[in-house]
């Protein structure tokens, strides 16, 4: 499977002992080469000014949701670009999708219908995964170039003793004044906790939010969290 990012190009020894030493390096250098030009393109998408246009209307109408467009053919290559998000929602669309939205007016409805539904259905599955001790970090969809959606969750679930510094935090903020609450957060800046991640990807809300609760998370390799203020906002 091929990656969308960081392709490094296979760089021979200064001295082949043999030629068929040599061809090999060349040919596989070839090869590297061309993956990594096949990948540059992918992060070139050409688009028509209709879809230039209806993917700023799209923006604009969605100001809580960040919107990619690419052409990527397995969940990695989505994953990719949807990890870029920075808002509530990431939407990542095909090109070939997008440009059925600005030739159709029906076509266009029909996936505006299904964003703003999924925005719904998403949200509320947000809420019910509070009480789990699951952290929903990035949520969204994707259109592939057969128009078909699905749906994804980056998922976060923080240890016990990390939870509870968390919510000592809170309270904290709550209590004092917020130069006071800044000199905390400084002094507890190192307190050390651990989290396990994964993503999970689903044809449905429903189907979502029930893979997320079946996440075995004994197989998931904790990572060490550091720096509390790099996860969670404490303010309110």
């Amino acid at each position: 499977m091929s990656k969308i990012d960081g392709y490094s190009v296979y760089q021979s020894p200064y001295f082949d002992k043999t030629l068929k030493n040599g061809r090999n390096a060349a040919k596989t250098q070839n090869e590297k080469t061309g993956q990594a030009e096949k990948a540059a393109k992918k992060e070139s998408v050409e688009l028509s000014e209709g879809a230039k246009e209806l993917l700023k209307e799209l923006q604009k109408k969605y100001g809580d949701m960040d919107f990619f467009v690419a052409d990527y053919s397995s969940a990695e290559e989505a994953q990719s670009y949807l990890s870029r998000g920075t808002k509530a929602y990431s939407v990542l669309i095909d090109p070939e999708t997008l440009e059925a939205m600005a030739a159709d007016e029906d076509t266009k409805q029909q996936y505006i219908d299904q964003i703003d539904a999924a925005r719904t259905d998403l949200n509320g599955m947000q809420e019910k995964l509070k009480e789990t001790g699951e952290e929903v970090t990035r949520v969204g969809m994707t259109f592939d170039k057969d128009g078909n959606v699905s749906y994804f969750a980056e998922v976060e679930k923080i240890s016990e003793k990390y939870k509870e510094h968390i919510e000592k935090g809170i309270e904290k903020r709550k209590e004092e004044k917020a130069e006071a609450a800044r000199k905390e957060d400084a002094a507890t800046a190192h307190t050390p906790g651990k989290v396990k991640k994964t993503t999970v990807y689903a044809d449905s809300v429903d189907e979502l939010l029930k893979k997320i609760r079946e996440v075995d998370w004994d197989k998931i390799d904790a990572e060490e969290v550091k720096e509390s203020g790099g996860l969670f906002d404490f303010s309110i």
